[in-house]
């Protein structure tokens, strides 16, 4: 009985063993499926997009990128306008992936292997990566994240880089001459996700130092990469400059293009009131919907010279062109600015204009009309 019992567990051990072993060598390389195409048949001069799909019983992975023929080793660019197999490689310091399959009009799809560089999981560890998956692999591979290229980020005093870092680095192309150039550019260190953030929204050294320039100031990284979201762009700057301050801030710069203050709106504006605003005066224009032809017409309904306050505060309560036209029917020609902004807050119309004269009485005045209407009148059994 004992030794039956020794002979199950030992059986047992050896099958565990034997499944580890063989989860070992599945480790070894990865397989999946590719399908690509080519993006313009100048091949040579175009690109090449690649995806790959893995499958197992624990989940799937998908990986896509764009890549220059010229990666891929035995990969023939008149596969872009011509029909055939193909097998070709992508040879990086991570590892080597074997693609096999073939090509029709320019697009392509077969079976892949990976295989990482045993030389660089060793180098890895020794930087600090001991437990990299082959996914992270196949992604270093095709990203073409070196040793080198975590030594230099090392050397530009970012240590403890995560994998998910040095690829979002590599894909955006935040190379390490970039760091270098746009450092030099910046009053503190940018973070990673900065340099990321400053790769995906265009903000270059050259952008950097002009803005420098024009503004007189430097700025941190999170300001370049908000100039760039909201197209606040050197000529935008100029602009401004030339037109509304000199003394324009970065916040305002931005909040003027976040609401669409352009350099057309401004002139436009301009125009119509014979003066240069500041630059809150036009944001609030445009947040409020002062647009110059509503400024010509409150010009040409209720007088000249209104203040920017006025125009923004009847835009706040509803006085209209077309309110104004309504009383100035009802015989109300000369209304001030404060006085139609308190004749819509409180609701006094044309309507109720009339339905006071349906009561008997003609011609209140306007601040009669604003008396009655806060205590309820006509209710009220006399004026």
């Amino acid at each position: 009985m004992v030794h039956h019992k020794l002979t199950t567990l030992l059986t047992a051990g050896i099958l565990i063993a034997t499944a580890l072993a063989v989860h070992a060598r599945a480790q070894d390389s990865l397989t999946g499926d590719w399908q690509a195409h080519f993006e313009s048949q100048a091949a040579e001069r175009g690109t090449f997009y690649l995806e790959m799909r893995t499958s197992d019983w624990k989940h799937n992975h998908n990986w896509g990128d764009t890549h220059k023929p010229s990666e891929f080793y035995g990969l023939d660019p008149h596969l872009a306008a011509t029909d055939g197999p193909a097998r070709f490689e992508l040879r990086r310091e991570a590892g080597t992936l074997a693609l096999d399959g073939s090509f029709h009009a320019g697009k392509g799809s077969g079976a892949f292997r990976f295989t990482p560089n045993p030389e660089f999981l060793q180098a890895m560890k020794s930087l600090g990566y001991s437990s990299l998956s082959i996914d992270q692999l196949l992604a270093f591979a095709t990203q073409d994240v070196t040793t080198q290229f975590v030594k230099d980020l090392n050397d530009l005093d970012y240590r403890n880089v995560s994998a998910d870092q040095l690829l979002a680095l590599r894909i955006h192309g935040a190379s390490p001459d970039f760091i270098r150039a746009i450092s030099a550019q910046l009053p503190h260190q940018p973070s990673l996700d900065v340099l990321v953030a400053m790769r995906i929204h265009g903000v270059s050294p050259e952008f950097v130092s002009e803005m420098k320039s024009l503004l007189g100031k430097s700025f941190d990284g999170d300001q370049y990469v908000a100039f760039r979201i909201h197209g606040v762009s050197p000529e935008f700057v100029r602009d401004v400059r030339e037109h509304v301050s000199k003394d324009v801030t970065a916040d305002q710069l931005v909040a003027m293009r976040i609401h669409g203050a352009d350099p057309e709106f401004v002139k436009g504006i301009d125009a119509q009131l014979g003066r240069t605003l500041t630059v809150d005066e036009l944001v609030a224009f445009r947040i409020h919907g002062v647009s110059p032809d509503f400024v010509g017409q409150m010009h040409q309904l209720v007088a000249k010279g209104l203040s920017a306050d006025d125009l923004v505060a009847f835009r706040i309560h509803g006085v209209s062109p077309e309110f104004v036209k309504e009383m100035k029917s009802e015989g109300y020609s000369e209304i001030s600015p404060d006085q139609l902004v308190a004749m819509r807050i409180h609701g006094v119309n044309a309507a109720y204009v009339k339905e006071l004269r349906d009561h008997g009485y003609k011609n209140p005045s306007i601040d009669d009309l604003i008396e009655m209407r806060i205590h309820g009148f006509p209710r009220r059994a006399s004026m």
